[in-house]
């Protein structure tokens, strides 16, 4: 449940490198984002968690979880 700035930074300092990679981030959406049907949910005390609280979110995003399905097997096919 790593913050997006982070996953950020990782590709931004893959630029000018052979890396072929790209980032998209669904402002709004949770881990599990992706996951049908999961109601969005908080999680206590996670080691990872992405809030100040020490918890983090969880659950689909149903516009993300869309997009998502349509980028991947583009990006696979590359």
């Amino acid at each position: 449940m790593t913050p997006a700035e982070i996953c950020e930074q990782m590709v931004a300092g893959t630029r000018g490198r052979s890396a072929r990679v790209s980032i998209v981030v669904y402002p709004g959406a949770h881990h599990q984002f992706d996951r049908p049907n999961f109601p969005v949910r908080e999680v206590d005390e996670t080691a990872d968690a992405t809030e100040e609280s020490g918890n983090a979110h969880i659950g689909t995003n149903p516009a993300a979880r869309a997009d998502a399905l349509k980028r991947v097997p583009d990006w696979l096919m590359r």
